[in-house]
């Protein structure tokens, strides 16, 4: 199985990356946009032919993406995505995604069919992937959706999702942000840098009859605007690495994040990480291998 890892920014600039990453086989492509010459835009792509080198390599063109960022005091930075991560989801109409399923006890997944009807119940969400993360079917999904289910149930939590608002930040499908409305969030931001992951975003908010209460967005931490409650962000670890210090900027003094997308073997690095950006791990969550924190500002 092969993973795509693209890089994008300012022509120039993703000109002189190219250079740095001369290792690892990238392709640059010129992307046309209007206006200004200098307004230009570049994309890098690798393709990690192996499940088992994915992380390493993404973690070293991080570091050498950072230090051309510094060089060249780019602000804001090159945007970085992956496609087909170290686990494949089942798409829409497969055999693995054919029939309703609850990830968890309160929630059903269903998935969409021209044929079917589109439901006001509560307790479903219809979800029709177009190849973009998340069906409710990959560990680390199902870890935010049982920590979001537990978070919803204790009202003890100031944090508690019920009339909240929430952000999902790297929002693939939007089930994540769809969810929180299911569990009683007042409101709910998806944001996904992924053009193609973002429009399913929005067409399963129609699907679910949430457009009013469910915005999503194409981009990264410059079209988010404000605090939430509850901040979302199911990424590959070194995604994280890159865009997790904004995390805190984002929360209310009160507020929680859950954070998934990495590797039991991977905890003890993002915890450290993230208790240098201001957060305290209040509990770590496990499944078939994956990692979940729920965390709070210090």
């Amino acid at each position: 199985m092969q993973f795509e890892i693209s890089i994008e920014g300012p022509f120039r600039a993703i000109s002189r990356l190219n250079g740095k990453l001369d290792s690892f086989s990238p392709v640059m492509k010129r992307i046309p946009m209007r206006g200004y010459e200098n307004r230009e835009k570049g994309r890098i792509i690798i393709v990690a032919s192996s499940e088992d080198i994915l992380d390493q390599e993404l973690s070293v063109i991080s570091g050498i993406v950072t230090e051309t960022e510094r060089a060249l005091s780019l602000d804001p930075g090159f945007d970085i995505r992956v496609r087909n991560l170290a686990y494949s989801e089942p798409s829409a109409g497969s055999s693995q995604f054919a029939e309703p399923f609850n990830p968890i006890p309160s929630i059903t997944i269903q998935p969409w069919g021209p044929e079917l009807a589109l439901t006001t119940d509560p307790k479903t969400i219809i979800i029709d992937p177009h190849h973009a993360f998340g069906t409710g079917k990959h560990p680390s999904t199902l870890l935010c959706l049982t920590i979001m289910n537990l978070i919803a149930k204790d009202t003890s939590q100031a944090s508690n999702i019920k009339g909240c608002k929430v952000l999902d930040f790297g929002c693939g499908t939007g089930l994540l942000a769809i969810a929180a409305i299911k569990m009683g969030a007042e409101t709910a931001m998806g944001v996904e840098i992924d053009a193609q992951a973002a429009r399913a975003a929005k067409n399963n908010v129609g699907l679910n009859r949430l457009s009013q209460r469910v915005d999503i967005r194409e981009g990264s931490w410059e079209v988010v605007n404000g605090k939430f409650d509850l901040v979302l962000a199911n990424l590959v670890a070194s995604v994280l690495l890159r865009t997790g210090k904004l995390i805190p900027g984002h929360l209310t003094p009160s507020g929680a994040a859950v954070i998934s997308g990495f590797g039991e073997n991977q905890a003890r690095d993002m915890k450290s990480f993230f208790e240098e950006q201001g957060l305290t791990v209040t509990r770590q969550f496990t499944h078939k291998g994956w990692s979940a924190f729920t965390m709070n500002i210090k």
